[in-house]
């Protein structure tokens, strides 16, 4: 087996890898979620693709991470800060040179943000308004931050607790130490961390954001898709570009050829199957695209990955 094979292999399988222990529900009740989440990584793993069904905020206690849109990635660093939107990311994980990396995430719903929101705004008069707004807030699905120096003090006390296992079992504690996190994100001065914090509270935006990211990897018709969900297409598209800035056949375009990127990186599969499993009508179009996005096509995109894996 080739070194890149090794590669490909190891991200594979970290892919597929359980990152924390499952909880065991108890007989007859749903499995809960956890809302915060420590997460560490031993050696580099290549980029993956990272799926939440809710949103993120991040601290990066330690190494670097990339968040990548096609082949340009957004650095973090240690110290920072991040937000990512719900759906699929492709991101690389990677440690120092001689240290793990390491992370914290909070993870929330509309409904939990929107109550704690509420309380803030209601019991200590703290404004929740909205007023900024830029092109990094209405094209990226995520927001980096340098962290401040109160965040570092309840980062720290959260992964000390983390290790002691105090939120096993302990939801409240969980919910109390996120609503001090969103505290004191919605207490800065405008920026986009705040502002994307804020807006994922708006139920429609949230609705529409679920249901394209459901589209993504379905083979049907937006129309068709729309259907589905009690909406026009005329409809649907203006709510979307008004939400996104863009209209769902770019958006959804180019999550699909993210996607084929990633698979031609990490797995053998053919090209033609990789155009087929990402919803592309032959494979003509979709290395056309490909090369559209990416500078290559799929092909010389796989070997010159593979090149530079193996100097």
């Amino acid at each position: 087996m080739s070194p890149a094979e090794k590669k490909r292999l190891t991200a594979t399988q970290t892919i597929r890898a359980p990152r924390r222990p499952a909880e065991k529900p108890i007989a007859g009740t749903p499995l809960r979620q956890p809302i915060i989440v420590r997460m560490t990584e031993s050696s580099m793993t290549g980029i993956r693709s990272f799926e939440t069904s809710r949103y993120v905020v991040g601290y990066l206690l330690r190494g670097r991470k990339h968040i990548y849109y096609a082949d340009q990635p957004h650095e973090v660093v240690a110290g920072d800060i991040f937000f990512l939107a719900r759906g699929t990311h492709y991101v690389e994980d990677i440690p120092d040179a001689r240290r793990s990396f390491e992370q914290i995430l909070f993870f929330y719903t509309p409904d939990q943000i929107g109550h704690i929101i509420a309380a803030l705004s209601i019991d200590h008069d703290i404004d929740t308004g909205v007023r900024h707004s830029c092109d990094k807030c209405m094209v990226f699905d995520h927001v980096v931050a340098p962290g401040w120096k109160s965040l570092k003090y309840l980062v720290t006390a959260t992964t000390q607790q983390l290790r002691d296992g105090f939120f096993l079992g302990n939801p409240a504690a969980e919910t109390l130490t996120l609503a001090l996190l969103i505290q004191q994100i919605i207490s800065r001065p405008e920026c986009c961390l705040r502002t994307r914090v804020l807006n994922s509270t708006d139920p429609e935006k949230e609705l529409i954001e679920r249901q394209i990211n459901e589209f993504v990897f379905m083979g049907i018709s937006l129309a068709e898709f729309a259907e589905r969900n009690n909406r026009s297409l005329s409809s649907f598209k203006k709510k979307f570009k008004d939400y996104f800035n863009e209209t769902p056949h770019k958006w959804v375009h180019r999550k699909r050829l993210m996607h084929a990127r990633l698979m031609l990186l990490q797995t053998t599969k053919p090209v033609n199957q990789i155009a087929s499993e990402c919803f592309f009508n032959n494979s003509s179009h979709f290395s056309k695209s490909f090369r559209q996005e990416f500078g290559l096509n799929p092909t010389e995109y796989r070997h010159q990955y593979n090149n530079s894996s193996e100097v």
